[in-house]
């Protein structure tokens, strides 16, 4: 192939159409055929830069594992994986037949460095001990044995080859030329870039599972236009869209396919030290005055989305291990107003509490003037429900630059933001009372918090984590609204693709394949 024909950039160069002729991944390749999926991708020339955490990368590089469309880790790099007793420590056998785009062997060693390689990186004195240990056994296995809290995200990180890279600068990682001319292990070769426009990949034919059937990628980076390039047929398929987003809901050539992000949420976080929201019957109020059912139809959001109230674990969303959350119940949510001294008095319809009517502002955050994913449209259907109950709501939206400074610093009454449930620092902050975000105190809260990031063991996680949920369902500090989603539109002939659990084209492009249809 003759690489710089490829280069010759042209207008016309994304009005690639998906072709082949009825292509499964059961069929053997026919010779002459070939075929092209342009996606539209968001993060531009740093998509295989290490220090970006993109999904790029694992169309060049392998994880250990990988999701299933059950929600079921599958091997890539390792055939077996065991745990010690405490979950901390993790044996995995290794594929023998993978090899690098240079026909190296990949080994153990690749993996002992990579390690090494990141946990440099990310301390400036070269050495931060996230991995406390890591056993090369032979060329096929390895112990990795975790420290600090920190965990082998074993579907996401990626590994690089020690024979390329060993001996440069570790502190200098993001800047190394080998990112501008990858050569990796996994389903796709690198080819070749043109700046800030595109990105191109062909199909490994020595790749361990079998040559792709898609043979060419190329990622258009679409800056912010990917459903008018989705609509002009100019890519494929695009990820990250706003489920809010309806311009292609109805168009009968795409498909649409749901990730959820249950461990982060969108919700309201309520100023506990504020007057307005001190009393936990009020906060329960505002709750249950709020259809949240009926919002996730009005952000276009799919009808089997869970409702989810309080922090949960990975493991228990897989399990769908889940509390009931609270229920929409205007009448009971007047009943605790009325309960914590909220009337209505001289009749505009607004509650008051020694002579202080129930109005407040909550920020909402954008991104340039608009709305980010839903924000906005989900203040609005807040406040009109809110409304009925006698509180009144005034929405001022701003940039999250100037949203997550003010909610940090709890100068707030509320704000529609983004909840990092699973985070422990962050989530341990609901638990210390004045000063912190919320203002909100339990101690117990706190206990479980730590408890939860001292143990690697799936099931006393899942149980610490279902306390801490029973309390945040009991006190409310915040409402949650509902869990993070990511929608990903396809052309109809390019299938392989499942919600939730099988969502991110490039992340399974070599697990796709086109269908012409009859």
């Amino acid at each position: 192939m003759n690489h710089g024909l490829l280069f010759a950039f042209t207008g016309t160069m994304f009005s690639l159409t998906l072709v082949a002729a009825c292509r499964r991944p059961d069929l053997d390749r026919q010779a002459g055929e070939t075929s092209t999926v342009t996606v539209a991708y968001c993060c531009g020339d740093e998509a295989l830069n290490p220090i970006h955490d993109m999904d790029a990368k694992k169309l060049v590089f392998l994880p250990l594992m990988e999701m299933d469309s059950l929600g079921g880790l599958v091997g890539r790099l390792a055939t077996r994986w065991e745990p010690s007793a405490d979950y901390r420590e993790w044996t995995y056998r290794l594929r023998t037949d993978v090899r690098w785009h240079d026909g190296v062997p990949f080994t153990a060693r690749d993996i002992e460095f990579t390690i090494a390689l990141m946990d440099a990186f990310w301390d400036p004195d070269y050495g931060s001990g996230a991995f406390e240990a890591v056993t090369v056994h032979d060329d096929s296995t390895i112990t990795i044995r975790s420290g600090h809290g920190r965990r082998l995200y074993q579907t996401n990180m990626v590994f690089y080859p020690k024979h390329l890279l060993e001996g440069l600068d570790p502190g200098r990682l993001g800047e190394w030329d080998f990112w501008a001319r990858p050569i990796g292990n996994g389903p796709y070769r690198y080819v070749g870039a043109v700046p800030e426009t595109m990105m191109e990949f062909e199909a490994n034919p020595d790749f361990y599972a079998r040559s792709p059937s898609i043979d060419r990628v190329v990622l258009k980076f679409s800056g912010g236009s990917a459903i008018a390039d989705l609509l002009s047929g100019q890519v494929d398929v695009s990820s990250d869209l706003s489920a809010a987003d309806r311009t292609v809901a109805a168009d009968p050539r795409f498909r649409h396919y749901y990730q959820v992000w249950a461990t982060g949420q969108q919700v309201i976080y309520w100023n506990n030290d504020h007057v307005l929201f001190s009393d936990p019957r009020v906060r329960r109020a505002l709750t249950m005055a709020i259809d949240r059912r009926e919002l996730l139809r009005a952000l276009n959001m799919p009808e089997d989305v869970p409702i989810i109230d309080g922090p949960i674990t990975p493991n228990q969303w897989v399990g769908r291990q889940l509390l009931e959350p609270l229920p929409h119940d205007p009448e009971r949510a007047r009943a605790l107003l009325d309960e914590a001294g909220w009337r209505a008095m001289d009749g505009n319809g607004i509650l008051e509490k020694d002579g202080r009517p129930f109005r407040f502002t909550a920020l909402v955050r954008t991104v340039s003037g608009e709305d980010s994913p839903g924000n906005v449209t989900a203040g609005v259907y807040v406040q009109s429900q809110l409304r009925k109950l006698g509180v009144e709501m005034t929405l001022q939206p701003l940039d999250p630059g100037v949203v997550m400074p003010r909610l940090e610093s709890g100068e707030f009454e509320a704000v529609f933001s983004w909840f990092r449930g699973y985070e422990t620092p962050w989530l341990r902050r609901f638990g210390l009372g004045a000063g912190e975000p919320v203002g909100y105190r339990n101690p117990r809260l706190l206990e479980l918090i730590d408890r939860a990031s001292r143990t690697w063991v799936p099931a006393e996680e899942d149980s610490l984590y279902g306390e801490i949920a029973e309390i945040f369902r009991a006190d409310v500090p915040v409402t949650f609204l509902h869990p993070g989603i990511g929608l990903t539109v396809a052309h109809e002939r390019l299938r392989g693709l499942s919600s939730p659990w099988r969502v991110d084209p490039v992340a399974h492009m070599d697990e796709l394949w086109i269908d012409e249809g009859p």
